[in-house]
C-alpha cells in the first residue's frame, strides 16, 4: 500500500502520492449513508400526502436508529480486522436494496419505519467509520484537508439532488425517485469498491511491517475508559441533537414556516452548500490550528441558525440563510470526528474507535427524534424544539475545549492510556 509519511512529503504531495485510496473513500462516501441525509427528507411531503400520516407519527422515524448501534461496533471493528473493501462491498449492495424497497412501500407505517432501520443498517458500512480508515491509513500532513474531500463529496452532491429529485418526482412520482437513488447508490458503490486498495492487517507505519493483530480483549476497554473518548462523543451527541430535524423532517418545517415546496428546496440545497463550505473550512482549519478551538468554532454557528429559524417564519431569505449556517456545522461534523479520532487513537483502532462515537452520535439523533415527536404532538410546533437545540448545541462545542492541545501536527498513533498532552 502507498503510504504518505514522512518528512520529505509535501502537503499537497501526500494528495498525489494517495489518489488511489483518496478517491475510493471519497466516491464510497458520496454514494453512501451521508448522502441520503440530504435526500431522504425530499420525500417527507410525498409520502405524507399519500398516506395521511401525521407529522408527529413520521418524526418517530428517527428511533429506527436504536436499531443501528448495535451494528456499528460490529462495522467498525470489521473493518480494523478485515479492511475497507469487504464492508465497501456489503454497502455496495445492502444500502441499494433498501432505497428499492421505499420505491414498493403500501402506506404501512411500520413497513416504511422497518425500511429506515434498513437504510441505516445496510448503509452502515458506507460510512466514514468504513471509509475515513483510508484516511488515517495513508494520510498525515494533509489528514484535515483529505478528509474535507472525502465527506464533501455528498455534500457536493446533497447542492443539486434534491432538486432534481423534486423534478423527478413531480413528473414521474417519488416511486421513481427513489429507484433512481437506488441506482445511484449502487453505481457509486461498485466504483468505490473497485478502487479501495486492499488492506494490510496490523500495518506498521514506520517499518512497513506487518505486525500481529491487536488482541480483541481490552480493545473496547481501553477506548471507552479513555476520557478524550467521552469529550468527543458527549460534544458531539449535544451539537447533533437536532439531527433528524434536518435529516427527515427539514422541508415539512420549511413548508410549515410559509416556504414553497420550490423554496424549500431551494433552502436544502444551501443546507449542502453551507455543508461543503464547513467541510473545507474545517479540514483546511485542522491541518493549521488546534483541534479543540477549530471544533468549538466550527460547531457553535447552529445555534444561531436554530434560534433563527425560531423566531423569523415566513422570511424565505433568513429561513434559508439559517439553513446555511446549520449546513457548515453539519459540514464541519463529517471532518471533525474522523480527524478527531484518527488524532487521539491509533490508526490499527481507528474504525472501532469511530464506530463506538458514531453510536453516540445515533443515540443523540434518536433522542432528538423523540423529543421532536413529543413536542409536535403537544403543540403542533417545531419552534420548542428549535429553541431547546440551539442550547444543546452551544453547551456541546463549549465541551470540545476540554480536548487535550498538542502540536499542529501531533501523530496520530499514540497509545490510549496517554493521550496526546
Amino acid at each position: 500500500m502507498v503510504r504518505g509519511w514522512g518528512a520529505g512529503v509535501s502537503y499537497l504531495g501526500e494528495l498525489r502520492n494517495n489518489i488511489r485510496p483518496l478517491a475510493a473513500a471519497s466516491i464510497g462516501s458520496g454514494s453512501g449513508l451521508l448522502v441520503a441525509a440530504y435526500t431522504t427528507t425530499v420525500f417527507a411531503p410525498y409520502v405524507i400526502a399519500q398516506f395521511h400520516w401525521q407529522k408527529a407519527q413520521f418524526s418517530l422515524v428517527g428511533l429506527a436508529i436504536f436499531l443501528t448501534v448495535p451494528i456499528m461496533p460490529l462495522v467498525g471493528r470489521l473493518t480494523d480486522r478485515f479492511g475497507v473493501r469487504p464492508m465497501a462491498l456489503a454497502g455496495a449492495l445492502l444500502l441499494p436494496l433498501a432505497f428499492l424497497g421505499y420505491s414498493f412501500q403500501n402506506g404501512s407505517f411500520g413497513v416504511f419505519w422497518l425500511l429506515c432501520a434498513a437504510v441505516l443498517i445496510g448503509g452502515s458500512p458506507t460510512t466514514p467509520a468504513v471509509w475515513c480508515r483510508l484516511i488515517a491509513e495513508n494520510f498525515d500532513r494533509a489528514r484535515g484537508l483529505a478528509l474535507f474531500i472525502v465527506t464533501g463529496t455528498p455534500a457536493l452532491f446533497g447542492v443539486f439532488l434534491p432538486r432534481l429529485l423534486v423534478g423527478l418526482n413531480d413528473t414521474y412520482g417519488w416511486r421513481w425517485g427513489y429507484r433512481a437513488l437506488a441506482l445511484f447508490f449502487f453505481v457509486g458503490g461498485l466504483i468505490a469498491f473497485v478502487l479501495a486498495p486492499k488492506h494490510e492487517p496490523g500495518l506498521d507505519r514506520e517499518s512497513a511491517i506487518v505486525a500481529p493483530e491487536a488482541k480483541e480483549k481490552g480493545v473496547w476497554r481501553e477506548i471507552v475508559r479513555s476520557r478524550t473518548f467521552w469529550v468527543i462523543t458527549s460534544g458531539m451527541m449535544l451539537c447533533l441533537l437536532a439531527t433528524q430535524l434536518h435529516a427527515a423532517q427539514m422541508m415539512l418545517m420549511l413548508e410549515g414556516a410559509g416556504l414553497t415546496r420550490f423554496a424549500a428546496a431551494d433552502a436544502v440545497s444551501a443546507f449542502a452548500i453551507g455543508a461543503i463550505i464547513g467541510r473545507a473550512a474545517c479540514g483546511l482549519a485542522l491541518d493549521r490550528f488546534s483541534p479543540p478551538l477549530v471544533a468549538c468554532a466550527a460547531m457553535i454557528l447552529p445555534a444561531l441558525g436554530y434560534v433563527l429559524l425560531a423566531s423569523y417564519p415566513g422570511a424565505v431569505s433568513l429561513l434559508t440563510f439559517a439553513t446555511l449556517l446549520i449546513g457548515l456545522a453539519y459540514g464541519s461534523e463529517g471532518d471533525l470526528p474522523s480527524y478527531l479520532v484518527s488524532r487521539y487513537f491509533p490508526v490499527e483502532r481507528f474504525s472501532t474507535a469511530m464506530s463506538l462515537v458514531y453510536c453516540g452520535i445515533l443515540f443523540a439523533s434518536a433522542g432528538g427524534s423523540l423529543i421532536l415527536a413529543t413536542i409536535l404532538k403537544q403543540t403542533g410546533s417545531f419552534t420548542p424544539f428549535l429553541w431547546l437545540v440551539s442550547g444543546t448545541v452551544l453547551a456541546g462545542s463549549l465541551l470540545f475545549l476540554l480536548l487535550p492541545r498538542g502540536p499542529r501536527h501531533a501523530p496520530a498513533d499514540i497509545p490510549l492510556s496517554q493521550p496526546a498532552a
